[in-house]
């Protein structure tokens, strides 16, 4: 594959960028487990955007390879396919696995009841993020947490575990199925684990 473009995006901080049709978006780790909530839009219309409820219905609740990502709003279709996963896939006693489609996103708010602490979660940092293509707050959605472990509990509450089966060097690759506005924020809260590290982006052409 031909690389097009390439950069990181550090801990608490967002970016937005486009990927076009058949272009393959690599999401990297490259020092170690970063949790991403991840949004995405059609370039064409941003009213249509990935739905992680429709990618349910269609699929598992933690994707992989072979796995679709479905938009929704205007229309449900494949957004991205995934076609490759670096992730050594354990499930634990408690049955959590890796790349989420169930959860939510923090927000600012949710991070002063949890943490006491007045900073902005993944709903503020995507706006920012999302804002350079003229979308507010109000296109943010519920992500897909990439590199994110979580499951559900006896008493049918999600819960997260720090993510350790993600090693360095891990990523994931999705095929763009038509001209898209992605949007990743990496996540500020305790999901990833301790430390402070970056997610990567490269985008290729195929």
């Amino acid at each position: 594959m031909e690389l097009l473009e390439s950069f990181l995006v550090p801990k608490a901080t967002g970016k937005a960028f486009v990927v076009k049709a058949g272009q393959i978006l690599r999401i990297t780790q490259p020092d170690g487990p970063q949790v991403i909530d991840f949004d995405a839009f059609s370039l064409g219309d941003p009213r249509e955007y990935l739905l992680t409820s429709a990618t349910r219905r269609y699929g598992p609740s933690h994707v992989t390879v072979g796995d679709l990502l479905w938009s929704g709003g205007l229309r449900e279709r494949p957004m991205f396919t995934i076609i490759a996963d670096s992730v050594k896939h354990q499930s634990s006693d408690s049955g959590a696995i890796t790349h989420d489609v169930v959860s939510g996103r923090c927000s600012q708010s949710s991070r002063n009841l949890r943490y006491a602490t007045d900073t902005p979660g993944c709903q503020e940092i995507l706006a920012e993020a999302i804002a350079e293509f003229g979308l507010g707050l109000e296109y943010v959605h519920d992500p897909f947490n990439i590199f994110m472990r979580t499951g559900i509990n006896a008493q049918g509450k999600n819960f997260w575990e720090d993510p350790f089966d993600v090693k360095p060097g891990d990523y994931i690759d999705l095929r763009a199925e038509f001209d898209i506005i992605a949007a990743g924020s990496a996540c500020p809260g305790l999901s990833s684990g301790p430390g402070s590290r970056p997610f990567g982006v490269e985008i290729y052409a195929p």
